[in-house]
């Protein structure tokens, strides 16, 4: 009785043995004599890149984006892209922006792989010569990675310049991310009796990361302002100049942050009816830097100068004043 079912169970298991094989796509190995599937695979890719730009009016603008997908082995795409602008206007006026991005993916046969890699900047100064750069990257996958540049700067008549600078990258599964902002700006103005000089610059940046993500960048605003009085019962000057530095940088699980804002006044004046001479000057600055995580740095700094001078007959005044704030903070493997 055993033996007989023993008999009926390997027949069975052996019958659907042979259905198996006859149902496969399979073909003896010349290696090795065993049978070895021939089963079809898929694999697909794709990629996409576009990029527009913009200048005129006082300002220019340009974004980047880039994508490639790639799944199952031997599958591969890549896509890159970039865009620039320049806009001119009187003499000393000018912005430039510039923005690259490439992404890439190699399959296997595990998940798809997919990057993304997105840019933008802007820049101007007919307004007070602010600029930005954005870059933003997204990787999944062993076979993935992504790469991307952001740059902005300014330049107006009155001798502001601000710059803004990201460039960062993604392998396998990972993020980066980042934002850096600049803005400076200097006013003056004189009468015969009088001269005022105001100055300022403000930075912020921010970068941020997750797996296979490094990312880092840069802000630099520099103002500057001087005039003098027109009048010729007396002189009076003034002059101010703010700058501001940051710096920020991450890597794998991390975050890093920096901000500055300086401001830099004086003025001078001369009274013709009570012949006297007054002179005023102001500076203050706070800078911040923060980050988090196993692999970041952050560093802010910024200088403040503001002199004013005035005279008439033999009377004569004069004040100064002056900041320097800087902070960094870091965190290595």
């Amino acid at each position: 009785m055993y033996r007989s079912r023993l008999k009926w169970g390997l027949a069975i298991s052996t019958s659907a043995f042979a259905l198996m094989l006859a149902a496969a796509p399979v073909a003896p190995d010349s290696h090795s004599g065993w049978l070895k599937s021939t089963a079809a695979l898929a694999a697909s890719a794709s990629a996409s890149s576009s990029s527009s730009s913009t200048a005129g009016g006082g300002a220019t603008s340009n974004t980047s984006h880039s994508t490639a997908t790639a799944d199952g082995a031997g599958a591969s795409a890549s896509a890159g892209g970039g865009a620039t602008g320049h806009a001119a206007g009187a003499t000393g006026n000018s912005a430039d922006s510039s923005t690259t991005t490439h992404a890439a993916a190699t399959g296997n046969d595990t998940a798809p792989d997919t990057s993304t890699a997105d840019g933008t900047t802007s820049a101007s100064f007919n307004s007070s010569g602010a600029v930005e750069s954005k870059v933003d990257l997204t990787t999944v996958g062993t076979g993935a990675a992504a790469s991307g540049a952001a740059s902005a700067n300014s330049a107006t008549s009155d001798g502001t310049t601000a710059a803004a600078s990201l460039t960062g990258s993604s392998t396998g599964t990972g993020e980066a991310h980042g934002h850096a902002f600049g803005d400076g700006e200097s006013t003056t103005a004189s009468d015969p009796t009088s001269a005022a000089s105001e100055s300022s610059a403000d930075g912020d940046i921010e970068v941020s990361t997750k797996g296979g993500g490094s990312i880092n960048g840069t802000v630099a605003v520099a103002a500057k302002g001087t005039i003098a009085s027109t009048g010729t019962d007396g002189s009076a000057s003034a002059s101010s100049a703010a700058n501001v530095n940051l710096s920020a940088a991450s890597a794998a699980d991390s975050s890093a942050s920096a901000l500055a804002h300086i401001d830099a006044s004086s003025d001078g004046s001369v009274d013709t009816t009570e012949r006297t001479a007054s002179s005023n000057s102001s500076a203050n600055g706070n800078v911040t830097a923060n980050n988090s995580g196993t692999d970041s740095s952050a560093s802010a700094g910024g200088t403040g100068n503001a002199a004013a001078e005035a005279g008439i007959d033999g009377n004569t005044s004069s004040a100064s004043s002056s900041v320097n704030p800087t902070v960094t903070v870091s965190t290595t493997p």
